[in-house]
């Protein structure tokens, strides 16, 4: 199945893009083989994504700024067709994600500029099937998860930095961000439905109250893994757990893809990629 409208809620921001051999020690001066600017943030990540396998979806999370960068995030996603009616725009400098890939593909990021925002409450969740949110904004939205009621929105979250103490359906998450004492605690307190425990170098574990399923998507080489994870959430956000074996097989499909293209995967070729996921109980 998949969800007919769909909610990124998290951070909006450009990207700063930086490919360089190696990253800098202090006091360094090396130079970028290349470098481009694109609209992202966990929000905008995942409404790409989701828009792009023709699902409605919107955004919602920091506010952006009456600057250039602001109008450059709005512009594209006017033309991507992509909700953001709601997204607050005021004063504030619009944060900027400055983000260096090195030459295996993996990154490293300075995020700038949150703290002075403010962010959509969530009042208007309940006019969506399903809601993404990332780890960057539960402090800012953590009182409204705990005290509202969205029994009929499928929640899922990318990442794992403040202490879950809300209910959600899913948690896309590195195995840097949470140790097993915390994930088990989170099943067993029925704060969390379903754990999706990523690697870089190992295969994902599906964790759930009845077991753990190992995950390993196709060994491709990765090119940037910026936004990797997002897509990941994104596929299940935007197509629930009816059959959660497939989704999540998919979804990791999806993920490799990204890593390893730097583009958006469709439905067919995840799809396609998804065949060379091997899932195991353990």
């Amino acid at each position: 199945m998949s969800y007919k409208k769909v909610l990124s809620y998290g951070t909006l921001n450009p990207d700063l893009m930086y490919f360089v051999d190696e990253i800098p020690h202090a006091g360094g001066d090396i130079r970028s083989k290349e470098y481009k600017i694109r609209p992202g943030g966990t929000a905008i990540n995942c409404a790409e994504n989701i828009k792009n396998w023709g699902i409605e979806t919107s955004v919602m999370g920091n506010c952006i700024g009456k600057d250039p960068l602001g109008d450059y995030l709005l512009s594209y996603l006017k033309e991507s067709k992509i909700g953001y009616k709601d997204v607050l725009i005021n004063d504030c400098l619009t944060p900027t994600c400055s983000i260096y890939i090195d030459k295996n593909g993996e990154r490293t990021i300075i995020s700038s500029g949150y703290e002075n925002c403010n962010w959509n409450n969530l009042n208007k969740v309940k006019e969506f099937d399903s809601m993404i949110i990332d780890r960057y904004s539960i402090k800012y939205i953590r009182e409204n998860l705990k005290n509202e009621a969205f029994s009929n929105v499928f929640i899922t979250q990318a990442g794992y930095g403040e202490t879950i103490d809300y209910k959600i359906d899913f948690l896309v998450v590195s195995k840097d961000e949470i140790d097993v004492i915390e994930a088990n605690r989170l099943l067993n307190e029925d704060f969390v439905s379903w754990i999706l425990l990523t690697s870089a170098n190992l295969p994902a574990r599906l964790l759930s109250k009845d077991g753990v399923v190992e995950i390993t998507p196709p060994d491709f080489k990765t090119i940037n893994s910026t936004g990797a994870g997002d897509v990941t959430a994104a596929y299940i956000g935007a197509h629930g757990i009816d059959d959660v074996i497939t989704t999540t097989r998919n979804a990791c499909a999806a993920g490799a893809i990204v890593a390893g293209t730097s583009s958006l995967p469709s439905i067919e070729k995840i799809e396609e990629i998804s065949k060379l996921v091997e899932i195991k109980p353990r």
